[in-house]
């Protein structure tokens, strides 16, 4: 406490040296108005300083010892020249009287604030414009003017000629200093720009071409006429000097440009003073009055581009610094990660990534919020061990804060983080990749992030409790992951854009001859991929599953087949077409309401629909696959069980819903004329079709010797390369 007191001291003694000090630059001109002369300054710089710490600083210790050196300079001054003792006793009251009009004049402008607020803002140039460089001059003039009255006797030619030279005097005082020393001491500190060959052509331009006007109006000088003022000449090439503060203010901090704007306005006063050594007359008062409105409007001008280029490259800051931060958690993310660690020296050696289990539960039991909650829990408390980035739902890669880190110990200690909310008590189960860095540029660090979450997602597949190292096996499943993706990504395309290709394999009957006529057989669906090659449904069907898109998958094949059967009515007439439906959209409601809607408008009768119910993907919900069911019997619609007997769920199907015909899956079929257990499940199989009143179709029927066996079983359908291959439908059914 007693050092910040003794640096408070030092720091006010400091200030009233630098207002004794700034009383002292002549800037000397005369003024002959009304009659009276008077001789004075044209820049009295203390009274900027005053203001200024006014206006900065809430501790009126520096403004109150300011204010007290500069009267005790005066009265110090005005005894060595043997001023009347009743002036200098009416100077105290004066000086109290300007200090409290100082004070009020910074509240005006809303100042002083807290120490992280005394920059210029925008609001406050207009408030400076009006208070500082008008009301505050005129707010000495005033009490000068009637001081001055009462010393010369009522002469009020002397009275207001002082006051002129005490306004012009106390106006450009605060118009070089005020708003510089704001910027030099409330600004915070900002990197330079760095000065490359465009600002020293810039530089150049500006120098040469003052220096030549000057040498010019040198050159043009009348012959006789005194010495050439260089320093009055610059006046006339002010503008020049304002395209110079402009670069300064474009390129330079707030805090360079002060001392360079004080330099300027201090110069440009004093060819003011050498230009303008005499005001006689209102012509002269109005020169002056130009100038001082030219020099207020650069000034103005200069700091308003200053803020301008401040707030934009605070913006800036303020918009990459958001840029690093995940809006929802506020958590660091992948640019976060790539702005670190292109800092770190030395750059860690490797990365982790790390998955978090079961999150959709603890959504679905506590909300959003618990899992906003839960990402800012994991993240501080692993920040001892490693740097967090949130690289989305319960994802983080971890950068290790040490040279080297026990991946194993944080995975444990992770396992132990007791997770509260709302009163309960929740434990994690998190699974962790981690992979080799060998770089800091955004390629390196994306190549071993990717890497390091296959990790991740493959100790997530396998339940691995230690952390999994990236190896070569990863490196190829990563390859084959993103494949999958994009196969996905244009089977899902292709299906939106009904750019399906149907196929038709027949069913025949085992008991007739091969070239029976054609009654009915399957709707497959075939794709292209990229290469334009066909693609069989289980190249691109696991992946449609896999993004939970099989029900537009099931009406675009229902979509397209009544297309085509619009376009080619003459076949319309089938005894029955096969068609698959998913275990999703037989427990769908919109699929459903849009299945009947479809229905309703087919181009061929219901009786000739087969709708077949595959094994991909388990029935959740029997009630909504069973209204379903009913309402396309209702119709006239045949339902068939497909690939029975190759799910867990085969046999649940079959006792909890109603089926026409049972097709027994050909992985079965293939091996039943060795007659071994195939044989026997497929006899089964047919037993418990049969049993249920359903008619048997066997798939996968390759051969004569197949197809005898399923005869002897009393299997009466069959479908396979024996009967006919899967082909256009094109192909087949016109030439049925």
């Amino acid at each position: 406490m007693l050092k910040a007191n003794i640096n408070r001291v030092l720091a006010a003694l400091l200030a009233a040296t630098c207002g004794l000090l700034l009383q002292a630059p002549p800037i000397d001109y005369e003024v002959d108005l009304f009659g009276s002369h008077a001789l004075g300054s044209l820049a009295h710089l203390h009274v900027g300083l005053l203001l200024a710490l006014a206006l900065l600083f809430a501790d009126r210790i520096y403004l109150r010892t300011t204010f007290a050196g500069l009267l005790l300079g005066w009265i110090v001054r005005a005894w060595g020249q043997h001023y009347d003792p009743a002036v200098m006793i009416v100077s105290v009251p004066l000086y109290a009287l300007m200090y409290a009009w100082t004070v009020e004049c910074a509240r005006y402008m809303g100042r002083p604030r807290a120490a992280a607020e005394r920059r210029i803002e925008r609001d406050d140039i207009a408030r400076f414009a009006l208070i500082g460089l008008l009301l505050y001059p005129l707010g000495w003039a005033l009490p000068d003017y009637f001081l001055n009255l009462l010393l010369h006797a009522g002469n009020p030619a002397d009275a207001l000629n002082d006051a002129v030279q005490t306004f012009f005097a106390k106006h450009f005082g605060v118009s070089i200093m005020t708003l510089p020393l704001l910027l030099l001491l409330g600004e915070p500190p900002r990197r330079r720009a760095r000065f490359g060959a465009g600002d020293l052509a810039v530089w150049l331009m500006l120098v040469i071409g003052l220096g030549v006007n000057l040498l010019v109006a040198a050159a043009l000088h009348p012959a006789g006429a005194g010495a050439f003022d260089w320093i009055a000449a610059v006046l006339d090439y002010r503008f020049a000097l304002v395209a110079i503060l402009t670069w300064c203010a474009l390129r330079l901090s707030p805090r360079a440009v002060a001392p360079i704007l004080i330099s300027v306005q201090v110069l440009l006063v004093l060819a003011l003073a050498r230009a303008t050594p005499r005001v006689e007359d209102a012509s002269g008062i109005l020169g002056v009055l130009k100038v001082a409105f030219e020099l207020a409007v650069l000034q103005l001008l200069v700091v308003l581009l200053l803020i301008i280029n401040r707030d934009r490259e605070d913006l800036l800051a303020h918009l990459r610094e958001e840029s690093r931060l995940e809006p929802i958690t506020g958590l660091r993310n992948l640019n976060g990660l790539r702005v670190d660690l292109a800092r770190l020296t030395p750059a860690p050696q490797e990365i982790g990534y790390l998955t978090l289990a079961n999150l959709d539960r603890l959504v679905g039991g506590f909300g959003l919020r618990a899992q906003e909650a839960l990402m800012h829990g994991v993240a501080e408390y692993l920040s001892e061990l490693v740097d967090s980035y949130h690289m989305g739902t319960g994802q983080f890669a971890l950068l290790p804060t040490a040279a080297s880190i026990d991946w194993e110990a944080l995975l444990r200690r992770l396992e132990q983080y007791d997770f509260r909310y709302a009163g309960e008590s929740l434990r994690l189960t998190a699974y962790l990749g981690v992979a080799a860095l060998q770089g800091s540029t955004h390629e390196r660090i994306d190549a071993a992030l990717d890497i390091a979450s296959t990790a991740a997602q493959d100790a997530a597949l396998h339940g691995e409790t230690q952390p999994v190292r990236a190896h070569a096996a990863l490196l190829r499943n990563t390859t084959a992951s993103r494949d999958a993706l994009a196969l996905g990504s244009l089977a899902l395309a292709r299906v939106r854009a009904r750019e399906l290709e149907l196929f038709f394999q027949p069913i025949k009957r085992l008991d007739a001859p091969l070239d029976q006529p054609l009654q009915c057989g399957e709707v497959l669906c075939r794709l292209r991929g990229a290469d334009g090659a066909l693609l069989l449904p289980h190249v691109f069907l696991r992946e449609i599953e896999a993004r939970g898109r099989s029900i537009e998958l099931d009406l675009a094949v229902i979509d397209c087949l009544f297309r085509w059967v619009r376009q080619h009515s003459r076949h319309a007439a089938l005894p029955r077409l096969g068609i698959n439906l998913t275990g999703r959209s037989v427990t769908s409601d919109s699929f459903r309401s849009t299945l009947l809607n479809l229905l309703d408008t087919a181009p061929l009768p219901p009786g000739s629909l087969c709708f077949e119910i595959t094994e991909t993907e388990a029935i959740a919900r029997f009630d909504a696959a069973r209204r379903l069911l009913e309402d396309l019997r209702v119709r006239g619609c045949s339902i068939a069980l497909d690939d029975f007997g190759v799910g867990m769920q085969s046999l649940e199907r079959l006792r909890e819903l109603q089926f026409d015909i049972v097709k027994i899956d050909g992985s079965f079929v293939r091996g039943i004329a060795a007659r071994g257990r195939d044989y026997e499940l497929v006899h089964a199989a047919a037993s418990l079709a049969r049993a249920c009143g359903a008619e048997i179709v066997a798939e996968y029927v390759e051969n004569a010797a197949i197809a005898d066996c399923l005869r002897e079983l009393g299997v009466r359908w069959g479908q396979g390369d024996y009967f006919g291959r899967a082909a256009p439908i094109e192909l087949i059914l016109q030439r049925a």
